[in-house]
């Protein structure tokens, strides 16, 4: 039997102690069975800048940093669900994101306790399902990235969740220690760092295969996941490998493996390649 909590989740409002409920930002929450991401873009989100994100001086970039995402796995019941994050835009390692939740009607009722402010409140959240098809489900992790010119290796963390139609995948090269914890307070160089993140939602269907409809970048939003300078994918085996010729004229290659994948194998890798769809 499938878990419950399959599919894309939009959250409705959030509500902390005794306040309104509100919602200020779009909040997507995709699941497959054991992995997830989450992508929180504000709604006052800027628009796009006449430069990349990373040229801004500290005070324009500040605007673009409030958003939030992370990804990982859950431990889950069916009254009760633990967020395990792996990548995480703003890292705390000694956060523990859980919560209790049940179902009214078919919405997802989360109630738990979040650190804010040096103080533990309680916050109660509604998540309104958006998906009917959850029966297809493809989830990669970056298992290295590969500099063919300079033959670098290096390893970020990406992971990359696909449920039916939706996607979400974040990138993040940033190489913080597992120790590492978000200060309260960022500014310039450290700034830049933090934001070498990449949060995307989109859908894998339409006028342009894997639009990018929600992005962290504003610049991305409209443009294709695979809108790179000579892109191509290749399945080696179990392995996703995507090659593209970075702005500095260098070759490079992400290599993803499989952690879930369910219906036709064969349509799913076709997919990647373009076709089958």
């Amino acid at each position: 039997m499938s878990s419950p909590y399959i599919g894309l989740w939009k959250r409705e409002s959030i509500q902390w102690a005794d306040a309104s409920p509100y919602e200020d930002s779009i909040v997507f929450w995709l699941q497959a069975e054991r992995y997830f991401a989450d992508i929180r873009i504000p709604l006052n989100q800027p628009l796009p800048p006449q430069k990349p994100l990373l040229d801004l001086d500290s005070s324009e970039l500040l605007k673009f940093a409030k958003f939030n995402a992370f990804a990982g796995t859950i431990d889950a019941t069916d009254s009760w669900i633990r967020w395990n994050r792996t990548i995480d835009f703003k890292p705390d390692p000694n956060r523990i994101d859980q919560g209790s939740v049940h179902f009214k009607d078919e919405n997802l009722i989360e109630i738990g306790e979040f650190e804010f402010e040096d103080e533990v409140q309680q916050y109660l959240e509604i998540w309104v399902p958006q998906s009917q098809d959850v029966s297809d489900r493809f989830v990669l992790e970056l298992a290295q990235e590969l500099n063919a010119t300079t033959e670098t290796v290096t390893y970020p963390k990406a992971l990359w969740v696909i449920v039916g139609e939706h996607f979400i995948r974040l990138y993040d090269d940033r190489f913080y220690p597992p120790d590492f914890v978000t200060p309260s307070e960022v500014t310039g160089s450290a700034l830049k760092q933090l934001m070498q993140f990449q949060a995307d939602y989109g859908k894998r269907c339409g006028d342009i295969p894997w639009e990018i409809v929600l992005s962290n970048d504003p610049s991305r939003m409209g443009t294709a996941l695979q809108a790179k300078m000579d892109y191509r994918a290749q399945w080696l085996d179990n392995i996703l490998i995507e090659t593209w010729t970075a702005s500095t004229g260098e070759t490079i290659e992400h290599h993803w493996n499989v952690r879930e994948s369910t219906g036709d194998w064969e349509l799913n890798r076709l997919t990647f390649l373009g076709q089958g769809q």
